[in-house]
């Protein structure tokens, strides 16, 4: 009886591969061999080093830098100007377009036309829904002309 080289299973006389693993058995001349000793592993279970907590440093930008934050005052400078009815869209344009240094003003006047685009849409959209109430019932004039008449009714009892 053999054992075989490679996983260590008995095998019968005259077996030409194991059937355990299908390496081939040497022929009968080899040798046989003993089993292979099983090592004993001993795992030694370590806690993780603990990871060194490296901090990013935050480098503000250069002062006159296109990220430079935007002052206190540019912010309410902006504002002010938008006051101004024919100045506020044509600047908001400009500034929207690329046509400042800063990057926080051309964010801001890009948001500033977003919310300016949605008010004029609700704006219209309003407007016609009032249209088409009014005009059910017979404009401004006949609702007027309705309720002195419901007034006149009531004063008349």
């Amino acid at each position: 009886m053999s054992y075989c080289i490679n996983c260590g299973m008995k095998l019968s006389d005259g077996v030409r591969f194991c059937t355990g693993c299908g390496t081939p058995v040497p022929s009968a001349g080899a040798t046989e061999v003993s089993p292979p000793q099983q090592e004993i592993k001993v795992e030694q279970r370590q806690a993780a080093p603990a990871a060194a907590t490296v901090q990013g440093v935050v480098t503000p930008p250069p002062a006159g830098s296109r990220y430079a934050p935007m002052s206190t005052g540019g912010f309410i400078g902006i504002f002010l100007l938008m006051l101004i009815p024919i100045v506020n869209l044509i600047l908001l344009i400009v500034w929207a377009c690329g046509g400042c240094r800063k990057v926080n003003q051309t964010n801001l006047a890009r948001a500033m036309l977003v919310l300016m685009l949605i008010g004029i849409v609700l704006t219209v959209l309003l407007t016609l829904v009032a249209g088409l109430f009014l005009g059910s019932l017979g404009g401004l004039d006949g609702i007027k002309d309705s309720l002195l008449d419901r007034a006149m009714e009531t004063a008349g009892e």
